[in-house]
């Protein structure tokens, strides 16, 4: 099933940026106020590829619980809840393609950040680059909830949420968070994906 296949650890780490945020009363007020100031605050957690194949070979796609010393041990989006106080509260957001919307990426751009740009390479934002610390902030907080390969840069639908984040727009983020870490968990353990993105997260259910 798995081969030689080697699971790579995806969470991005804290920089500087983080710890000026941590500290910065706008950024505190606006991720308190929808709901992810704890998930912000959550800990990465130092890289333990053996600990998450561990877990990925435990977890049994079939039911959607792990199998550890033959006890099932499932979780649902009232852990997530609790665990990292990501909101439950409003609609899943839509993260894919599906959003519809008049403006193009390059007009938010424009818009709520003009000093910068996409990447050419990419025809994303780039993160780093966002000056505006709140929306820098918050732009990352969404990359780490919707778990993005490519963390430091952000669609137009990346954008979108985290402004409507900055409105207070109020997701069921702690559901979509569930859902998509069991599809990641049951794709792995296939064989299908190399990939985790919610390992900080996992590893924190598991010490619960």
């Amino acid at each position: 099933m798995y081969g030689n296949m080697a699971f790579v650890w995806q969470e991005r780490t804290y920089n500087i940026n983080d710890e000026e945020a941590f500290n910065d009363a706008r950024c505190q007020n606006a991720l308190h106020a929808c709901e992810s100031l704890k998930s912000f605050l959550t800990p990465h957690l130092r890289a333990q590829p053996d600990v998450l194949e561990l877990l990925i070979r435990a977890w049994n796609p079939t039911n959607g619980k792990f199998v550890i010393q033959g006890k099932d041990i499932e979780f649902d989006a009232t852990d997530i809840y609790f665990l990292i106080g990501l909101s439950r509260h409003g609609k899943r957001p839509i993260l894919g393609g599906e959003q519809t919307s008049s403006e193009s990426l390059d007009m938010l751009i424009a818009w709520v950040c003009p000093r910068a740009h996409k990447s050419n390479s990419s025809g994303k934002l780039a993160i780093l680059i966002v000056e505006e610390l709140v929306l820098h902030s918050v732009l990352f907080m969404v990359m780490r909830v919707v778990d993005s390969q490519a963390q430091h840069k952000a669609t137009k639908t990346h954008l979108r949420l985290a402004l409507d984040f900055l409105n207070q727009t109020m997701y069921n983020w702690a559901k979509t968070v569930t859902i998509d870490m069991k599809r990641q968990l049951t794709k792995c353990h296939h064989g299908e994906e190399k990939y985790f993105g919610y390992e900080s997260i996992l590893i924190l259910l598991m010490l619960e």
